[in-house]
């Protein structure tokens, strides 16, 4: 399958544009300079209608950049609500997480600061097509990357809005899927590639996160006063080949048992407490939590 790229696409048509707008330009110019030299008359006829018709130009490029637009907002959404119909929402978001950070700089498809093996894209897209997601693919659209432009940048805003809260915070207001969410968070500014897979069912795991080739499952205990015992490292270590990771981590806004510290070291779990989470959320989401 051939490697489309709608950005170079785009930069092309818009390199075209500005070329012919160019070319304008410069022979308007000469016009007006040969008028001005030859004759006065024609050269302020020239120059009032020249005004003109540039601006007329200009509105009808922002007319017309305003429509297409518009009009690929309103396709973007329609396919959004597709996926939505299917289910698929938390399969996209799955899939930025696990591959957003898979290929190399400048070898692949990439988004704000997500990079994507071309591979993987086409495997995204196959997927969606069974699903029923009617997507367009020719030399002037792929839908692929609209709805992976669409996804990403829902989830970079939503990223930037919960990152600057000031007001001091309480974990104890936090439901257990809330503070799953907040770890997300604070993964994605440290500059992991995240997925969420704690709910209903879990194999003892919450979190996935994914850097330099390393593969961590964590276990997130959101306690309110009492603090966290051998259970967690058991859950945690027992479901890390089931989530083929290579490291796990727990997370509690208490503290450990020594019993838990002592299987922790034994079993290379790695700990974070209260005290050092409250660290990592000020240093990269500059959060206060009590």
């Amino acid at each position: 399958m051939p490697r489309y790229n709608k950005r170079r696409y785009d930069d092309d048509e818009d390199d075209f544009l500005a070329k012919f707008i160019s070319v304008f330009v410069i022979l308007y110019i000469l016009s007006l300079w040969y008028f001005y030299k030859t004759n006065r008359a024609t050269f302020w006829h020239w120059l009032f209608y020249g005004i003109i018709i540039v601006v007329a130009i200009v509105a009808l490029i922002v007319g017309f950049s305003q429509i297409k637009q518009k009009r690929a907002k309103q396709h973007v959404n329609k396919l959004s609500e597709q996926i939505s119909a299917a289910g698929q929402n938390d399969y996209i978001d799955n899939f930025i997480s696990r591959f957003g950070y898979e290929a190399k700089k400048n070898n692949g498809w990439s988004f704000r600061n997500y990079f994507f093996d071309w591979e993987r894209i086409n495997d995204l897209e196959k997927v969606l097509r069974e699903k029923g997601i009617e997507l367009k693919h020719n030399e002037e659209q792929k839908d692929i990357y609209a709805i992976l432009r669409h996804y990403i940048q829902e989830r970079e805003e939503s990223l930037t809005r919960e990152s600057i809260k000031k007001v001091p915070q309480k974990f104890t207001d936090l439901s257990g899927s809330g503070f799953e969410k907040l770890l997300y968070r604070l993964y994605q500014a440290m500059g992991y590639s995240v997925q969420l897979i704690g709910k209903s069912g879990d194999q003892g795991g919450d979190l996935i996160t994914n850097k330099d080739g390393e593969r961590t499952l964590i276990q997130a205990k959101c306690y309110r006063d009492w603090s966290t015992g051998n259970a967690a490292i058991q859950q945690v270590v027992g479901a890390m080949k089931f989530y083929d990771c290579n490291k796990a981590t727990v997370i509690t806004t208490t503290y450990f048992t020594a019993e838990a510290i002592a299987l922790a070291k034994t079993n290379n779990t790695e700990l974070i407490s209260k005290a050092k989470l409250q660290e990592l959320l000020m240093q990269y989401l500059q959060e206060s939590w009590t």
